[in-house]
């Protein structure tokens, strides 16, 4: 007799069990008689849930995984973390501003954010003089003495900030200059360094100050005596825009302000402005700029050497890279892209990507070979310089970590060739890099996409324009 046995906690009939493992075995052509385990049905519970967010897990990564692929990322690339050590704010002392008469644009004094060098680079510096366009009218200047480029008031600067490209402290980023001191000289006269009014200025209730020379002079003056850079065995003076074209403008004086012997080359990113015609084949860029010259004076601070060779009604000609470069004597690396958007939206007039407005296509290209040419006559003029010319549409490439490290010309990042140019990584002469000129996407670096010049050319809609 066969007694039903039943396990109270389980709820299982073994008998019925037995009976079905068997005929399972014999089904599947196994021994009948070899005992195994068979689960409840409760083990069941909860395996289709498990399957189903397995299921889904696997979509999701099949769906990032498609997107980062289509961005160019790579998911499992080893990555680096980027750990910024902010700069601070230095004013000048209010008694030195006074004494030298050097303010900005409001009367304020003059100020730089400051960065120490670490380890073995406590003597190296960068000095970097920042841009931001003009202010091409008395309106404009007062308009922008409100402004961290008019001003040094702590509404407009924060005492803390942090920079990038060649003045980023991550070694990833920069890993030639990460560890030097860095002096960021803020940019508050609207004239590219070069204002030399000696008077001061009254419009609508407000005094301006048209000092900018003084103020170069004064922050120079102040990091060598007071801020250590007299003991420097080595100084490199950047710029961006404005302040790049400062530096042609201004490189070969401030190094008689520096102590003899030490070494100083120049970084002049997106500062070589073209004296070109717009699209109507009109001046507008060149009589913006006399404007320019003429309000704050500045005739008086430009390189000597350029002015003297000018006649009095062309000495303006001083005040443009274009023509102020031939007189640099100081080794120099000229960093621009032949298609840089700010010369494009300003000087050209073009305000619509190639493939929105075709017509204007043949504008843009010709353009184009204006710079190539004069860039070509700036590779000439002499073999210590160095030279690195993307087709990317860009303004500056060496102060913002992505185009530092990503655009190539010849198999080179900017980071890459200026370094080697500086450190003599390179035979001399050998330091000059020139883009392609197939088409003007013809660089698989370069971003030309629609939705790229849309979000880059968003604060150039909101940039101040010279206005006629």
């Amino acid at each position: 007799m066969v007694h039903k046995m039943r396990d109270l906690d389980q709820g299982y009939d073994y008998e019925v069990l037995n009976k079905k493992t068997k005929a399972l075995r014999k089904h599947r052509f196994l021994d009948p008689d070899v005992d195994i385990k068979v689960k409840g049905k409760r083990g069941h519970r909860y395996c289709w849930p498990v399957i189903g967010l397995l299921i889904i897990a696997w979509i999701l990564f099949l769906l990032l995984w498609l997107y980062t692929r289509s961005k160019g990322i790579h998911m499992f690339a080893v990555t680096h973390v980027k750990t910024y050590n902010p700069v601070t704010l230095v004013r000048i002392p209010a008694e030195l501003a006074n004494k030298n008469g050097a303010f900005c644009l409001d009367g304020t004094v003059p100020s730089y954010y400051f960065r120490k060098g670490k380890d073995r680079s406590q003597r190296s510096w960068v000095v970097h003089l920042e841009g931001g366009g003009w202010c091409w009218d008395l309106a404009d200047c007062y308009n922008r003495s409100f402004s961290a480029l008019g001003s040094s008031l702590a509404r407009y600067l924060p005492t803390h900030r942090e920079l990038q490209g060649i003045l980023s402290d991550c070694p990833h980023v920069n890993p030639d200059f990460h560890d030097w001191n860095v002096a960021h000289v803020n940019y508050c006269d609207g004239a590219a360094f070069s204002g030399n009014v000696p008077y001061p200025v009254d419009y609508t209730n407000q005094t301006l100050y048209f000092r900018g020379a003084l103020v170069l002079n004064l922050v120079i003056n102040f990091l060598v005596q007071s801020g250590g850079m007299g003991d420097a065995d080595r100084i490199i003076l950047s710029g961006g825009s404005a302040g790049a074209s400062a530096v042609v403008l201004h490189i070969d004086h401030i190094k008689t302000l520096l102590p003899d012997g030490i070494p100083l080359h120049g970084l002049v990113d997106a500062g070589l402005f073209l004296d070109a015609k717009n699209m109507t084949n009109f001046d507008h860029f060149r009589i913006c700029t006399q404007r320019v010259y003429n309000i704050q004076q500045v005739w008086g601070s430009l390189n000597e050497a350029c002015v003297k060779d000018q006649p009095q009604d062309m000495r303006w000609k001083c005040f443009f890279s274009e023509y102020a470069y031939k007189y640099v004597q100081s080794p120099t690396f000229y960093m621009n892209t032949a298609y840089d958007r700010w010369q494009l939206w300003f000087i050209l007039e073009m305000h619509c990507h190639p493939t929105e407005c075709p017509e204007q296509l043949s504008f843009m290209m010709d353009f184009h070979q204006k710079f190539i040419n004069f860039a070509k006559e700036v590779r000439n003029q002499s073999e210590k310089n160095g030279m690195f010319i993307s087709s990317c549409y860009d303004h500056s490439e060496g102060l913002s970590d992505k185009p530092y490290q990503r655009y190539k010309v010849d198999g080179k990042t900017p980071q890459q060739a200026f370094g080697d140019w500086y450190f003599e990584r390179v035979p001399e002469g050998s330091s000059f890099y020139f883009d392609c000129e197939d088409s003007y996407d013809c660089n698989p670096t370069c971003d030309w996409s629609l939705e790229f010049y849309k979000n880059s050319t968003k604060r150039l809609k909101a940039s101040n324009k010279c206005v006629l």
